[in-house]
């Protein structure tokens, strides 16, 4: 699918653990852009967090689990694209070292599967407030794992997928297609 890269890089195991190259610049065509910004988060069991996606500064996000397990989502967002509101999901464990890239267009979510979840992103963006959009992510066809969920204030009270797209910046986005 345009815009997303799935991969599990060769871990290097010994008595001690693993080591695995989780992304370097020019390898099997895994080109993300230049990174901007890492940032990485801690969840509990539970915790969903997302659809977001910027569309001021649009990026592309490189998604890994550190620790624990995650369902880490994509959904695409450009009208424009023949992916419009496609969705790719992925549940990684911290044990099977794995990268999710989802390009610019795409909103991102995860939800941890297990308590101390840590999940680590390479952004070839950098955030503003003012640019994030939050997606209802119930409203965009993610198959969510059923459990007890997490939410924050801004995601559990974010407009759904349809009633962004007919919002007043709609056109913002169509401009925004030309960039991505």
């Amino acid at each position: 699918m345009n815009g997303i890269i799935i991969y599990s890089p060769a871990a290097y195991q010994d008595a001690r653990g693993y080591f695995a190259e989780l992304w370097k610049a020019g390898v099997s065509g895994r080109q993300f852009g230049q990174i901007q910004q890492i940032n990485m988060s801690l969840s509990k069991k539970g915790v969903l967090r997302g659809l977001h996606l910027q569309h001021n500064e649009p990026m592309g996000k490189a998604m890994t689990v550190v620790s624990g397990r995650a369902y880490i989502v994509a959904v695409n967002c450009n009208p424009m694209s023949e992916d419009f509101r496609k969705v790719v999901e992925l549940e990684i464990d911290a044990n099977e070292p794995t990268v999710f890239y989802a390009g610019p267009g795409w909103a991102r979510g995860f939800l941890a599967l297990e308590d101390n979840t840590r999940v680590m992103y390479a952004c070839t963006g950098r955030y503003t407030a003012g640019g994030e959009i939050a997606i209802d992510p119930f409203s965009a066809g993610v198959n969510w794992p059923k459990m007890e969920y997490i939410i924050s204030e801004k995601d559990e009270s974010s407009k759904t997928f349809r009633d962004h797209w007919l919002a007043d910046w709609y056109d913002d986005i169509i401009q925004w297609r030309d960039l991505v």
